[in-house]
């Protein structure tokens, strides 16, 4: 029986932790924020902010903000990017614990937060709760049919990890037999530094349940080209360990 390696023991750990630490730069105070459309604010000076790690028609609850971290420059809708702090923590995670909306990948956010909205999207999607209660939410990266009719769409599916391979400088994960149809998820070598640094490397995850987000493209099969460690998310280890 093999035993998971320390960094995806620290993702799953995560996963079963609702104290998990957030602590962004640039931390500011604000009052007076009001929901202008889903997933944006309105603040009493004019400026507009955007919860940048989210996606979806929630209404955030704007009273409930004390703080905001500014994450980057206003974005060609003049909307900042932020984290939305209330006093237990994150917005973010609540609207997710929620399901009232899902992650989106983005470089923006610190890896310690990013972490802490993985588990509580993870306990919505367990839970069946909110927009993951409809089948159309979550693909089964096993689903061939499904997946074909996806091609060209932003999709978030959950498989267990059949095989990993590195040709060429690509590494390939994936879901299923060779020509099954199912999802396999492409990481190219310029891009692996990355995911070695947020803790992930794909060819240790044999045997391990993944949710991926990206768009789907149909070659010979269908893939998502992951080029930031935020698109893949551990939601559960094999019984018996890493193989």
């Amino acid at each position: 029986m093999g035993r998971a390696p320390a960094w995806l023991a620290a993702a799953l750990s995560c996963a079963a932790s609702p104290a998990l630490a957030c602590t962004p730069e640039r931390v500011e105070p604000v009052a007076g924020l009001r929901a202008e459309r889903p997933l944006t604010l309105a603040a009493p000076d004019g400026r507009r902010i955007r919860l940048v790690a989210l996606a979806g028609e929630a209404m955030v609850p704007a009273t409930a903000i004390s703080r905001i971290a500014i994450l980057g420059p206003a974005d060609r809708h003049d909307r900042l990017p932020v984290l939305a702090l209330a006093a237990s923590g994150p917005i973010e995670a609540e609207i997710l614990r929620d399901g009232a909306a899902r992650l989106t990948p983005t470089r923006l956010v610190p890896r310690d937060c990013w972490r802490l909205l993985e588990a509580a999207e993870t306990q919505a999607v367990a839970a069946r709760r909110g927009i993951w209660a409809t089948p159309q939410s979550l693909l089964d990266a096993g689903d061939a049919e499904a997946l074909k009719a996806a091609d060209g769409r932003f999709v978030v599916a959950t498989g267990r990890v059949g095989s990993v391979r590195t040709v060429n400088r690509v590494t390939y994960i994936n879901f299923g037999a060779p020509r099954a149809g199912a999802l396999t998820v492409t990481i190219h070598e310029r891009d692996m530094p990355a995911f070695r640094e947020f803790g992930l490397e794909p060819a240790a995850i044999r045997g391990h349940m993944l949710r991926v987000r990206g768009v789907v493209t149909t070659r010979r099969g269908p893939f998502i080209a992951a080029a930031m460690p935020e698109a893949v998310t551990i939601a559960e280890a094999p019984a018996r360990g890493a193989r």
